[in-house]
């Protein structure tokens, strides 16, 4: 457990996901378990040299397969073109975005890690990442296993699944991510009607006990 709580302490405490494990703790965990040090692109070459010090070990470069980096940053929510659908809150491994179903979400600065994890799941890219100060993001991410392990502790033994480590997939949602933010090129009518049409479904089955057919007839007829 010391040494877990040795390399944890060398750790970024982005809980990125993005060296192939659920957040920082578990990254430690599973380096005293055998895996490569050197997955932690966000934390760059000063966490893998304090890795190397602490393992009595030599690897020379990161690994970038597992990058992108993150910058100092954490991320805002553009209010008044969120749909309330919760899919950031869900993503967010530290809970740093709240809000109800249908109703404006809004980021808790103080907590935001700049993880971007939130981003990609946005079905009308309404997410922006901003620049924080280092004092800012430095006090967010100083905090973020409490805030991690507190989410994991609600969920009740629902776990958040980990990122797969395929260099590629993380390579490409990278890259959606950085078009999304420089083009907003997405059909939000279009993904709020989606949105609007799925609410509907999901209703008229639970409450109102149609069949499918019924209610794909029912949409139809209003749609038309």
């Amino acid at each position: 457990m010391e040494l877990i709580n040795l390399i944890h302490k060398e750790l970024p405490q982005i809980q990125c996901g993005r060296c192939g494990t659920p957040g920082c703790k578990q990254y430690a965990q599973a380096i005293v378990n055998g895996d490569p040090h050197d997955r932690c692109v966000p934390g760059g070459e000063k966490t893998l040299k304090n890795l190397n010090t602490i393992l009595k070990k030599n690897i020379k470069k990161v690994d970038i397969e597992y990058g992108p980096t993150i910058k100092e940053q954490k991320v805002s929510i553009i209010e008044e073109e969120c749909i309330g659908c919760k899919k950031c809150i869900d993503a967010c491994p530290v809970d740093a975005i709240v809000g109800s179903a249908n109703m404006m979400h809004s980021v808790i600065d103080d907590i935001c890690t700049g993880c971007e994890l939130c981003i990609e799941p946005c079905p009308v890219d309404c997410i922006e990442i901003v620049s924080a100060s280092t004092k800012s993001i430095n006090k967010a991410r100083n905090a973020s296993q409490y805030f991690f392990d507190l989410k994991e502790s609600l969920s009740n033994d629902k776990k958040r699944s980990k990122l797969k480590n395929f260099s590629d997939e993380n390579l490409n949602i990278s890259k959606t991510i950085n078009t999304q933010i420089s083009n907003r090129n997405i059909d939000k009518s279009m993904n709020l009607k989606n949105m609007q049409i799925h609410i509907a479904q999901k209703d008229l089955k639970s409450i109102h006990e149609l069949s499918d057919d019924a209610v794909d007839e029912l949409i139809k007829n209003k749609s038309d």
